[in-house]
């Protein structure tokens, strides 16, 4: 056997050593964490939570989507505006207001009599809600289509009689407006905006999760029949989330997201409880 030879055994057998060395320095550096996971209805008692996912994270998934809403603009309320067949009177009420509900308590508390006579499709609502309903001593007008253009002058003139008649109208039967709904309900655009903020929301909630198992995510289990479970991770900050799952007591729809501290070789416990989950409601 020659010199050269009878050196490669032994240097072998010293990077042996010293990756099983580095191994057990490894699994000493690491720590173990216990959880359990209860939760108390309003009218019950306390019950452990089988069957759950927790999610062991490096980062609060609070955090994480956040950033995830503030990387996903909002829908933009002016460019859905400018997209609706309405006249530029209501589109720039529309603006103003930041809003598109043309129904309802909220809409009326915003309702000005000066709005109403100003904008085309408020005032068509209010006299046609009324014509229709038969409202006893609502004034009629005496003008029509025909009249601006076979008379502007005289359309103009009755025009603004009229609306003497209705101001006045109004002043009197302020529940007058309530009618306008059945007629504007048929052109509100609320549904279609709440259609686009969903889609934004499912966006963000898309953006959150594919960032927690690509950069955050540590570790996951389930709980047992007791509630309880355990991870073993290096030394360090985390979270125990349960992202989107829950805990169901009663009425009660529980999630956590609760920071935790792992120590190198130490065994630190957790418990998940109504006091530090986030309440749905």
């Amino acid at each position: 056997m020659t010199q050269s030879a009878a050196r490669i055994p032994t240097a072998l057998l010293g990077l042996c050593f010293a990756a099983a060395g580095a191994l057990a320095q490894s699994g000493a550096e690491r720590g173990r964490l216990e959880f359990t996971v209860h939760v108390t209805p309003e009218s019950g008692r306390t019950e452990a939570a089988r069957g759950l996912t927790i999610f062991l994270l490096s980062k609060s998934f609070r955090d994480i989507r956040r950033e995830a809403e503030e990387k996903t603009p909002p829908p933009d309320l002016n460019a859905f505006v400018d997209g609706l067949r309405f006249g530029p009177e209501l589109k720039a009420w529309m603006k103003q207001n930041r809003t598109v509900t043309l129904t309802g308590d909220e809409f009326h508390s915003r309702l000005s009599p000066d709005d109403l006579f100003r904008i085309p499709e408020f005032l068509d609502a209010y006299v046609n809600s009324n014509l229709s309903g038969l409202n006893q001593g609502f004034p009629k007008p005496k003008y029509n289509a025909e009249d601006r253009t076979l008379n502007p002058q005289k359309y103009e003139t009755n025009r603004k009689l009229y609306e003497i008649q209705l101001r006045k109208y109004l002043a009197l039967h302020p529940d007058s407006k309530d009618g306008m709904d059945s007629i504007l309900n048929q052109v509100d655009p609320t549904n279609a905006w709440v259609a686009e903020v969903a889609r934004r929301r499912e966006r963000v909630r898309a953006s959150a999760l594919e960032t927690v198992q690509t950069d955050y995510l540590a570790a996951k289990t389930e709980t047992n029949l007791d509630g309880r479970g355990a991870f073993e991770a290096a030394p360090g900050a985390y979270w125990l989330s349960t992202i989107e799952g829950e805990a169901l007591g009663g009425d009660l729809h529980l999630r956590w997201d609760v920071s935790v501290e792992v120590r190198a070789g130490a065994v630190t416990r957790v418990e998940l409880t109504n006091l530090n989950a986030e309440k749905k409601p």
